[in-house]
């Protein structure tokens, strides 16, 4: 099966207006290079709350928290694959990488405490309101064969423990939760059930043929049915809101949903797929109406908030295909075309409206290859030629998107790499500061913070050597 890695793909070509002068595009290192600290060593970076008042790290024998700016590590549990922050900054939800039986440890961390407190060793899936309120889970029994939805109220730990209500048990291990404001949406095949967790109300929801969709502030949920319909229901209520039929017999026939979503915006977004062959595709569907999507495996894309990431696999053979990508936004319109994403060498950037964008384009001349900084604004596209090549690890906008923030590789005079930090306001590029380590490919992202604007990196010395946590200021 040939798959063509996600390429870390991009937007497109056909973009006109360019701005600034090819032959002056880069400023390098000024006198103003604003240093690199090292905030951590032998560690990968985990998370750093909104205010910069913590940092969370990794290292080979736990997960480690440190006061900013100038505290040291201290370890607070075992190595967490994921750590997120309450909107409040008040709270920690961390989890473990998956162990034997595709389980994981879940733990609440508050700032300032000396551990994290453990919530189980046993946890599947993990919801949470934005503020942390609670923290729910599905918690399977071997022994039994019943999975449970439990739910720790935050206000209710100890530093010890946290007390759990059993929400929901069921005698099947394909229980799924979701979450939206302080409501869940439990799933286990044809059947659903709506979980308020400051009530403790559950309550049984019609039968469904798919798995339900839920929007993020829990004010609407999605049913299918027998029929190829759709049902979008308000949840205080539970009165119909609208409903469409999402598949045409004439070209869906034998098709079926196998997961849906809700955008930011309330677009329901469907990942369909066929019974008898390896085709997927993806449907979008509003009160309006539903309409085909260039797509097949969607999902909101966690590296930026109102971003929809779609893959396309097209098949060449029944045994092999490509694959490309589409960047949506919540209303299901194209923002990153897969007619040009194969050809960038960065994942593509976003401001935080999503009205700017960025992205490369890679291509080879002379037997050399060579990258374009692209940026598309409400008004016009820029464009630069780059020295050097982008670093596929760090490619984001500054807060307020006021310039892109990348990492690039040159070539020294003596055929030596050099790292370095840079920005691009969309004439010229400035560099920040040369780096003696490498950015490492970590799955925890680079951070940017605001107020002060600040960049967290995890960089390394090489392959298999060690990694540190730098911070960066700036400008």
């Amino acid at each position: 099966m040939a798959g063509r890695a996600l390429g870390l793909v991009l937007l497109g070509m056909g973009l006109s207006h360019c701005k600034g002068d090819p032959d002056v595009a880069d400023a390098g290192v000024d006198a103003g290079v604003s240093p690199v600290q090292t905030v951590v060593e032998n560690a990968k970076l985990l998370q750093v709350d909104a205010r910069q008042t913590f940092l969370l790290s990794v290292k080979g024998d736990g997960t480690y928290a440190q006061a900013l700016p100038t505290g040291e590590p201290s370890r607070i549990a075992a190595p967490a694959e994921q750590a997120i922050v309450a909107s409040d900054g008040g709270a920690v939800v961390l989890w473990s990488p998956q162990g034997e039986g595709q389980v994981r440890t879940l733990w609440l961390w508050r700032p300032g405490t000396e551990a994290a407190i453990p919530m189980s060793t046993r946890a599947w899936d993990v919801a949470h309101d934005p503020g942390m309120s609670f923290v729910a889970f599905t918690e399977f029994d071997p022994v039994s064969g019943v999975n449970s939805v439990r739910v720790a109220r935050t206000d209710t730990c100890t530093r010890e423990a946290c007390p759990l209500w059993t929400a929901l048990e069921r005698p099947s291990r394909g229980l799924v939760l979701k979450v939206g404001g302080t409501t869940l949406l439990a799933s286990e095949g044809t059947q659903a059930w709506l979980i308020d967790v400051p009530s403790s109300t559950v309550t049984e929801l019609g039968p469904t043929v798919a798995y339900p969709a839920f929007a993020t502030d829990g004010t609407r949920y999605a049913l299918f049915d027998a029929a190829n319909h759709v049902q979008v229901f308000d949840t205080a209520t539970r009165t119909l809101q609208w409903e469409q039929v999402w598949r045409d017999e004439a070209t869906r026939k034998g098709w079926h949903v196998s997961n849906a979503f809700m955008t930011d915006v309330g677009t329901l977004i469907l990942n369909i797929k066929a019974d008898l062959t390896p085709e997927t595709d993806s449907v979008a569907c509003d009160a309006t109406g539903c309409r085909d999507l260039e797509g097949g495996l969607c999902r909101n894309w966690e590296r930026s908030s109102g971003v929809v990431l779609c893959l396309i696999d097209r098949w060449v053979t029944p045994n092999e295909f490509t694959r490309d990508a589409a960047y949506l936004d919540g209303t299901a319109r194209t923002l990153v075309g897969t007619e040009t994403t194969r050809r960038s060498s960065v994942y593509p950037a976003f401001s935080a409206d999503l009205r700017n964008q960025a992205w490369t384009v890679r291509e080879t001349r002379d037997g050399a290859k060579v990258d374009t900084l692209w940026w598309k604004t409400p008004d016009a596209t820029h464009q630069t030629p780059l020295e050097g090549l982008t670093d596929s690890t760090l490619f984001a906008f500054t807060p307020g998107a006021r310039q892109v923030l990348f990492a690039r590789t040159l070539t020294t005079a003596d055929g030596k790499p050099e790292h370095r930090l840079s920005l691009w306001d969309g004439e010229a590029v400035s560099d920040l500061a040369v780096l003696e380590d490498a950015p490492f490919l970590n799955p925890i992202p680079p951070m940017v913070r605001d107020n002060p604007p600040t960049l967290y990196l995890t960089v390394t010395q090489g392959e298999y050597r060690p990694t540190s946590v730098i911070r960066v200021p700036l400008p």
